[in-house]
């Protein structure tokens, strides 16, 4: 159940989402952290005063690392330059898009490929190389919106409960638009791991009446993540995902999906996606939903 692309990458899609557009928010670049620098803007003297005092809390609690600061470390302004989003694809009529698409099916030029349980699967050729775009259609009975949200966008606990993910970490969390992602999936042998850099948004909207959580993800035009061994790096990737609430407990998903693995995936591995995967995969995420509280309230820090 790993990100293999056409059926195949449907079986953990739902977990997981061109222009020369320069994207310049204020940044954090640790893969590790989740919050912005406070102290970030202040005047000089204020600067110095607010980090010795910073400095001072995180020794007192254990915190800080002592040491001097990495001569070769790349500044916050020489990552915001290796940075580029494609931000003409998270405006606001994308994520109009896919709520209408939730509503209403807009399968022109897609044609059917698979049903199963609670799962309808469409597709498109795109390109010359074979290569699919695809649609689908699901209603999880077992599982809310917020708690699918909850799954798919903390990290933590994917890599937790979803044996292949290798790599989950945000690259750069944004205070506005769309967060820098980092994510390595293994894939059975003899394949290479595929691994991904993209842009993720997530918006909550209500529309007539009902909420909706839409995600999109697009991988970014440049980024400053150096490629790692044993894996292929894909750099044409697009998932969005739109949901509401069916039901007392349910969630109606939609998502497309599209990427170029850079490599030939066997037609058994795509039948077999097509058929078992999918299905399979959602049972295992609206277990994983159920879980989530748990974990959280068991790994705060």
């Amino acid at each position: 159940m790993s990100v293999l692309t056409l059926l195949f990458a449907l079986t953990w899609i739902m977990i997981y989402c061109p222009t020369n557009l320069q994207f310049t928010p204020q940044v954090m670049i640790e893969p590790a952290r989740d919050s912005y620098e406070q102290g970030d803007n202040l005047s000089i003297k204020d600067y110095f005063n607010y980090h010795a005092k910073k400095l001072d809390h995180d020794l007192k609690h254990g915190k800080a690392s002592y040491g001097l600061e990495d001569p070769n470390a790349k500044t916050t302004k020489q990552m915001k330059n290796e940075l580029k989003i494609p931000m003409e694809l998270f405006g606001d009529e994308t994520f109009q898009a896919m709520i209408d698409q939730l509503e209403h099916e807009q399968l022109e030029g897609f044609e059917f490929l698979a049903s199963t349980k609670n799962v309808t699967i469409y597709r498109q050729p795109r390109g010359d190389k074979g290569l699919y775009e695809y649609k689908l259609y699901a209603y999880l009975p077992d599982a809310a919106p917020e708690q699918i949200a909850g799954v798919f966008l903390d990290n933590r606990y994917r890599v937790h409960w979803d044996q292949y993910v290798t790599e989950l970490y945000v690259v750069q969390k944004n205070e506005v638009g769309p967060n820098v992602i980092y994510f390595n999936v293994d894939f059975p042998f003899p394949l290479s791991n595929r691994d991904y850099v993209y842009a993720r948004e997530t918006r909550r909207i209500n529309q007539n009446g009902e909420d909706h959580i839409t995600i999109v993800m697009h991988s970014v035009l440049q980024h400053n993540v150096p490629e790692v061994k044993g894996a292929i790096r894909v750099s044409d990737y697009h998932q969005s995902l739109a949901m509401k609430p069916i039901g007392k407990h349910g969630t109606k998903v939609f998502i497309q999906y599209y990427d170029d693995p850079k490599g030939s995936i066997p037609s058994w591995l795509v039948n077999w996606g097509a058929k078992s995967g999918v299905p399979a995969f959602l049972d295992d995420l609206q277990r994983a939903c159920g879980g989530l509280e748990a974990f959280q309230k068991k790994n705060q820090h």
